[in-house]
């Protein structure tokens, strides 16, 4: 079966989490209506519709207010949870479903909500580190998160007998509260992006938590009322997916379901099961972010149906079509088809010939106005969602681009090497790449022309380590005036290292020391200029730690640092050179007299070696085998060449092509990315032993890189 879309309004932008489906009453169910639809925008409208008849009716709907950045459905614990709870600055406002307003809350919070969360009386609320909790609007609790906050919720009160916050933060792990301190630190595989409580309610105990994962990953936690966490099961989805943004739980037919929102656009549904990994039963795909998912009967009484919400404001159902609708109805148009349709035309093409119409009596008053007087044009400021993260699987940045309005082209400038991926099925752009200037300073310069009706641009990229600068993005949408807005990601010395857990065993051999005359902030600073996923500003404590992975060579950075002290310890030998150049230059900038010592191992060496000798094999052999597949099917090209005359070894050559060829799209050049590695690793080596390089040896050494049989021999040219 399928998802059928259908499309019902068209909205300001809304934010994640801003759109919920209200539950069905005793007295709706009697009479069979069908369930109601709130949604709160970034311009701080809040509107609900009912669908009748095929109609939008429009319940109620407030006047601009602040941006709304979550909705949140409450009310008096064990009955209809339908009061209205949306967050808007740093104020927390309750709506009843018929309009009026009953709560105007001020949180006093330093920073804008976030993030929220609301069961009885409990209200929970943070920014991006300041999280606080509240009981009957009285504050009871307060913690200064050191990570970005990404999502709050709190399990079931009643079957928990408490409220027990969990909060999802930017280092990988959720963080379980009892007041105002931090009872358990939970790790994950990758950043949390969304909670949701299983079932809704948390399951059987109300301690099961569904989280979605940056990488797309699901995940299923059972945490006690001691906050011990363990995982029932994880679901693994392709990274190409995306991002998850929204999680809601639904039943229909008699049976659960998960519905998942991601940031690619995906809306994803599975059988859902206490303790067994959910199973995929339905899919859509859209070309904008998923910002909120709810399920509801929206349409019809008791026929279930999907509501989503995106980046720009679309609100739409998906529907079980072939069950409830008829198919050929809806493969027509992508709105309700009624019986007067051919009126509704008619008021449509109407309303849009006054709209042209009026439109062209503004522009020509914008026109008179700019040209006649000297006052200059008021260019307009569209809000942008962008977002830049690295795909540890495929070993690729992905960028991100959505905008509220059409995309006309964007310009991608950046001071150091950065090479794009051309990204599949993404045929809504046309490439132009441009020389660029030593001069200048650039080393890219590339433009992408959209096509018509593009409000979401999606690329993928690769670099070195070493290298870093500024990827400066130029985003002019198509509007009159012209107009530009600018994005600014930097590109770190060592940004194929991420963040992983603390609890490292395993400690490496090399290590690099630093002490001298400087602060805590600019340790951290230095450290966070060279590292990506650091926080913004230092944790309240005398000693940091944190750890790192490379997603490479899976080598392991730790690095501990406090005022006046820096040390880091890792088998990554090219790790440590680069930290050493770059502290010095910070530290050159600011006339700060460093003490720097550092010890390179050999076990070092011989483990990043064998590391990067393992990698390449495999791809230098399945490089080779693609091109001995190329050449034995331009064999087969000639007619006395028969199949049965290939062995069987080359058959299963052929059989596995399709095989290799994912393998080696899912990791795009890295095998020469590895061997660019393995030659960076030689020339530190010898610059950090203070060694001369012998004549040729790097060439040698370059030339052994290209076949797999001289691999072995290659620890032999670094003089141990």
């Amino acid at each position: 079966m399928e998802l059928y879309r259908l499309d019902y309004t068209l909205l300001g932008m809304v934010s994640s989490n801003c759109m919920k489906v209200l539950p069905i009453s005793q007295n709706d169910e009697a009479e069979k209506k069908t369930q109601k639809i709130i949604v709160g925008d970034q311009e701080g409208i809040v509107q609900m519709f009912q669908i009748r008849k095929g109609k939008i009716n429009m319940l109620f709907k407030t006047l601009p207010l602040e941006k709304i950045t979550e909705v949140c459905l409450g009310g008096t614990l064990g009955t209809v949870q339908d009061k209205i709870f949306l967050s808007m600055g740093t104020s927390v406002r309750g709506y009843t479903k018929k309009g009026r307003m009953f709560l105007s809350f001020d949180t006093g919070l330093l920073e804008s909500i976030k993030c929220m969360y609301v069961t009885g009386n409990e209200l929970l609320v943070s920014g991006k580190h300041l999280f606080s909790h509240f009981n009957d609007c009285k504050d009871i609790s307060t913690y200064l998160c050191p990570e970005v906050i990404n999502s709050i919720i709190t399990l079931d009160v009643i079957k928990m007998q408490g409220v027990m916050p969990i909060l999802a933060c930017a280092d990988l792990c959720i963080r379980i509260l009892e007041g105002s301190t931090v009872k358990e630190t939970f790790y994950l595989s990758s950043e949390p992006t969304s909670l949701h409580l299983m079932k809704n309610n948390g399951g059987s105990y109300g301690n099961e938590l569904l989280v979605g994962l940056q990488s797309g990953h699901i995940v299923l936690l059972k945490i006690e009322k001691n906050a011990s966490t363990s995982i029932l099961w994880e679901l693994v989805t392709q990274s190409k997916q995306g991002a998850i943004t929204c999680i809601d739980c639904y039943e229909f037919n008699g049976e659960d379901h998960l519905l998942i929102g991601r940031q690619s656009g995906s809306v994803e549904v599975y059988s859902l099961e206490s303790h067994s990994v959910p199973i995929e039963k339905y899919r859509y795909s859209c070309s904008e972010s998923i910002t909120s998912i709810q399920g509801g009967a929206i349409r019809t009484f008791g026929i279930p149906e999907i509501v989503v919400t995106t980046f720009t404001g679309w609100l739409f159902g998906l529907t079980f079509v072939d069950q409830h609708i008829d198919k050929e109805i809806v493969l027509d148009s992508s709105n309700i088809i009624l019986n007067d349709e051919k009126q509704k035309i008619l008021d449509i093409r109407t309303e849009v010939s006054d709209l042209e119409r009026q439109v062209a009596i503004e522009r020509n008053k914008y026109l008179e106005f700019t040209q006649k007087s000297s006052r200059p044009s008021v260019l307009p400021y569209l809000a942008i969602k962008n977002s830049m993260f690295l795909d540890s699987e495929n070993l690729i940045y992905h960028l991100i681009i959505e905008l509220e309005a059409t995309i006309d082209n964007v310009l991608l400038q950046c001071n150091c090497l950065v090479n794009l991926i051309d990204v599949e099925n993404n045929n809504n752009a046309v490439v132009s790449k441009s020389k660029c200037k030593e001069e200048d300073n650039n080393k890219l310069l590339i433009t992408y022309r959209c096509q018509l009706n593009t409000t979401k641009l999606e690329l993928k990229m690769w670099s070195h380590e070493g290298d870093y600068g500024i990827l400066t993005v130029y985003i002019t949408p198509l509007l009159q005036p012209k107009c530009c807005q600018v994005c600014k990601f930097p590109i770190k010395p060592l940004l194929y290292h991420q963040r992983t857990k603390k609890n490292i065993v395993y400690q490496p051999q090399s290590f690099l020391t630093l002490s001298g005359g400087f602060s805590l902030s600019e340790a951290h600073l230095w450290i966070s200029n060279c590292l990506p996923g650091f926080p913004e500003k230092p944790a309240s404590q005398e000693n940091l730690e944190y750890s790192f992975e490379s997603v490479i060579l899976d080598t392991v950075l730790l690095c501990a640092y406090s005022r006046g002290s820096i040390n880091i310890k890792t088998d990554n030998i090219t790790a440590i050179a680069i930290l050493k150049d770059n502290f010095s230059r910070d530290a050159t900038r600011k006339n700060i007299k460093l003490d720097m010592t550092y010890e390179i191992s050999e076990d070092s060496l011989i483990l990043m070696i064998d590391v990067i000798v393992s990698k390449l094999k495999t791809d230098i052999n399945n490089d080779k085998t693609l091109k001995l597949i190329n050449a034995i099917k331009q064999l087969s090209v000639n007619p006395s060449i028969n199949g049965e005359s290939l062995t069987k070894d080359y058959l299963l050559m052929l059989s596995n092509e399709e095989k290799l060829k994912q393998e080696a799209s899912l990791r795009p050049s890295r095998m020469q990315r590895l061997q660019a590695i393995m030659l960076a690793l030689f020339d530190d080596w010898h610059k950090l032993k203070g060694l001369n390089v012998k004549p040729n040896s790097r060439e040698d050494l370059q030339e052994a890189l290209l076949t797999s049989n001289t691999l072995d021999s290659l620890i032999s040219m670094f003089e141990l």
